[in-house]
């Protein structure tokens, strides 16, 4: 069949008289003959039709389609052109629609076409139009397809339902929700709807000539039911909502509008009351009450609920010139637990704990758990004052002490506790749990699972590290810092093979500060990473300039792990400054393998596929198990300088080095000798094989004038020739044994 014979089938589907039509493709003739008018006039009707209109051949291909259906779908006059298979047109409309893919919605249309079997179906385009499709095959092949917009008419069919739902659900509102009762004016019942007894468990003939006290449920004063009654006796309606009592005795709570019924004198001769109930309402208010209020874990208060009935215990305490005592409390080696068993079996501590505390709280006590593993007491009317908190903080000492069975093991933790009483230490809730936290800090300063007192010192104490916060924030900003390095040595031949960068706090008062004094504080506040991203960035930069063979090693402190940026910050230290991978190491302590240890072991994987070398520091005293130490890929572990130091006269350290490096050749790693001061040592470590030595002996921290010292090296200086002199010009003068984190960061 041609194009005109398939448009004028079509014309039989879309037109609804076939009279005025040729009768057969001969009755067609030149321009301007009847059988041209009739063209025309085809290509009119279906461009004039208020439907989207397209007329395919036999073959499935597109012989004609009107504006309508190509503006429907937005679709270009390519997309649409004479001969585009009905498949391909398939995919440019639905590239828009909705809800059921593509790849079905072609499928089943396709197969509608193969079976030539009628075929309807609807779908929302991406603007929100709803298209209706109509496919009709016709006699000798070919089918037209006719596209309507029904958006209007689907939203008026979903106003309809939406109508014809709400009023479905008003009168079964109306009709089981609404309670209805009517009294006389001394309160007797004189009328009950069936619902008002199925709420009240009460039948009809119990509840009519019984007073209505029948249903009082306790929970409202009398000067409640005072108010209403003085409302309904001068003839005015009352409104608001009532806790009654079903005979069973389980309270219920209803929304009541109560109307009087006047009579001629305009007094109240009778009343009614209309009730809906509202129990799963309050029962669900008092829900989310008690869950804003407590710990979704351990069920004790919050913060916030602690805070608030603390602050109402104070006014009470301070109106009667009594006592109350602040407990702050935090575990020890909780972390720990987490971090090995699980967060399952913290929860399960967290658990059992909470009872432990209620077990030696008295009833008034408040006990809450204010996030993490910290938790607080409040006791009030301490009579006895201090003694009377020391017992009960022993006490606490004692039963944290007491292991808890944890997925059929004992586990052991302990807890420090800051203590607060008022009015001695303050009046404010937010003062009291202040200054016990600073006691509790005190304690975990000093060694932990124990407790302490506020003392005024705490505060001065805290004040000056606020300052101390202050001045490391803005010396972050400038810049106020400097990299000094110490070399590492191949131990045979001792030529440096690495420089381990040594930050320094040049502090605009006091001078050079060496790490202990400011790293803490830094990990603490969040200030770790932007000052880890700098060291990276400065110690890659001073390495480019050093001869090839030489690396830089930089300590990442654990803060700069629990940052997402770590890995893009070594990518960008490396571009800017030209730094290749291979000459990059890290240097990190075993508390690493504790925290997040896939998250980190991907880390390390990361740097390692791009180049870079890791080493693990200190290794020996820390709580790292030899299985997350064989699991991360590690290319060194530095041997702890406690271990070196009676390296010569202690056989145990001996016996403690030699089990690292059995340990280390067994996994194909290098090991690095820290802490070296004596020729003894050197000697005994080169003598077993040791790989790398580090230490005063060799080498103190340079400062920057170090880079001249490096670019002087030749590559094959003889042995010794390299060593570091110890003039003021080139080294600084640190303390004999420096504080060890004076060397880790």
């Amino acid at each position: 069949m041609g194009p005109d014979n398939t448009i004028h089938a079509a014309m039989s589907e879309v037109l609804p008289s076939a009279e005025s039509r040729p009768a057969s493709r001969s009755a067609i003739g030149p321009r301007g003959s009847p059988a041209m008018d009739w063209e025309r006039l085809v290509h009119a009707a279906i461009e004039s039709s208020s439907h989207g209109l397209c007329v395919f051949d036999e073959r499935s291909r597109l012989v004609i389609g009107n504006e309508l259906h190509r503006s429907l779908y937005g679709l270009t006059h390519s997309q649409v052109a004479a001969g585009t298979h009905v498949q391909d047109l398939l995919v440019s409309r639905y590239a828009g629609a909705h809800g059921m893919s593509a790849g079905a919605r072609i499928a089943e249309y396709m197969a509608a076409i193969q079976l030539r079997a009628e075929f309807r179906t609807s779908y929302a385009l991406e603007g929100g139009t709803v298209i209706e499709l109509d496919m009709h095959p016709m006699e000798g092949g070919g089918f037209v397809e006719r596209h309507r917009d029904i958006t209007q008419l689907r939203l008026a069919e979903l106003r309809a339902e939406a109508a014809r739902q709400e009023l479905i659900e008003k009168q079964y509102a109306i009709d089981q929700a609404v309670i209805v009762a009517v009294t006389d004016v001394r309160g007797t019942i004189t009328y009950a709807n069936d619902r008002l007894c199925e709420i009240s468990g009460y039948n009809r003939d119990e509840l009519i000539g019984s007073n209505h006290r029948i249903l009082k449920s306790g929970v409202h004063s009398r000067e409640f039911f005072r108010q209403m009654y003085r409302q309904l006796a001068r003839g005015r309606v009352w409104r608001g909502e009532l806790c009654n009592k079903a005979k069973g005795g389980s309270l219920y709570w209803v929304d009541t509008v109560i109307t009087p019924q006047l009579g001629p004198e305009g007094k109240p001769v009778a009343y009614m009351a209309i009730r809906v109930d509202i129990t799963a309402r309050k029962n669900a208010e008092a829900l989310v009450h008690y869950a804003a209020r407590h710990d979704a874990l351990t069920g004790l208060l919050n913060r916030a609920a602690l805070l608030e009935e603390l602050s109402n215990r104070l006014a009470r305490a301070n109106a009667n010139e009594q006592e109350l005592i602040v407990y702050l409390l935090d575990l020890d080696g909780f972390k720990w637990v987490n971090d090995t068993l699980g967060h399952a079996a913290g929860d399960a501590l967290l658990r059992q704990l909470s009872r432990r505390l209620k077990s030696v709280s008295a009833d008034g006590d408040l006990i809450a758990r204010l996030g993490g593993d910290e938790f607080a007491i409040v006791q009030f009317n301490a009579g006895e004052g201090r003694e009377q908190a020391e017992r009960l903080a022993i006490t606490l000492l004692e039963i944290v002490a007491i292991p808890f069975s944890i997925a059929a093991q004992d586990v052991s933790v302990g807890v420090s506790i800051g203590l607060a009483l008022a009015p001695r230490h303050g009046s404010t809730a937010s003062e009291l749990l202040y200054k016990a936290d600073l006691a509790l800090y005190r304690v975990k300063a000093e060694g932990r699972n124990g407790y302490r007192f506020f003392e005024e010192e705490m505060h001065r104490n805290a004040q000056a590290r606020n300052r101390r916060v202050g001045e490391l924030r803005e010396s972050v900003a400038r810049g106020d810092f400097e990299l000094h390095y110490q070399p590492i040595f191949d131990a045979k031949t001792l030529q440096p093979r690495v420089m381990e960068a040594l930050v320094r706090w040049r502090h605009p008062s006091q001078g050079l500060l060496y790490p202990d004094r400011f790293i803490g504080l830094a990990e603490e506040t969040g200030l770790m990473e932007p000052l880890g991203r700098w060291i990276l960035r400065q110690a890659c930069a001073d390495a480019a300039s050093w001869p090839k063979g030489i690396k830089v090693a930089v300590n990442l402190s654990p803060a700069q792990f629990q940052g997402p940026a770590l890995f893009d910050d070594v990518l960008r230290a490396l571009l800017e400054t030209g730094l290749s991978p291979d000459r990059l190491e890290f240097e990190v302590t075993e508390s690493i393998l504790l925290q997040e240890k896939e998250e980190n072991l991907l880390l390390f994987r990361h740097l390692k596929n791009i180049g870079i070398s890791i080493a693990l520091d200190d290794f020996g005293v820390g709580y790292a198990s030899l299985g997350s130490v064989v699991s991360f890929p590690f290319d060194k572990v530095k041997i702890d300088r406690s271990f070196t130091k009676g390296l010569v006269t202690n056989p145990a350290n001996r016996t403690v080095v030699a089990s690292i490096m059995t340990l280390a050749a067994g996994l194909g790693v290098q090991v690095t000798a820290e802490g070296v001061e004596t020729e003894e040592q050197l000697h005994y470590l080169r003598g077993q094989g040791l790989d790398l030595v580090q230490g005063y002996l060799l080498g103190r921290p340079a400062s920057a004038d170090l880079n001249e010292w490096v670019r002087t090296i030749p590559a094959g200086a003889p042995q010794g020739s390299h060593h570091l002199a110890c003039d003021g010009r080139q080294v600084e003068q640190e303390p004999v044994s420096p504080p060890h984190a004076a060397a880790s960061c």
